[in-house]
């Protein structure tokens, strides 16, 4: 039996559904691409805020310090 042959046994049917599976993946694959370069964006986003907050955090401490060094 050739390849030929088996691909005409194959019902049209289920080459149908193969090809509705088939989009559908590349669907799935797409949405998930974009899901990760969202991610990496707000990661980076993420994590120019933490540095942010974390240099108010120590401008805090030192203003604090300078209050109790004057009383």
């Amino acid at each position: 039996m050739t390849i030929n042959e088996t691909i005409t046994a194959i019902p049209q049917e289920l080459i149908r559904d193969i090809n509705l599976l088939i989009y559908v993946l590349e669907a799935v694959g797409g949405f998930i691409i974009l899901y990760i370069i969202f991610n990496i964006i707000s990661l980076y986003g993420n994590r120019k805020k933490r540095k942010e907050i974390e240099q108010i955090n120590n401008n805090l401490e030192e203003i604090k310090s300078i209050l109790k060094s004057r009383k």
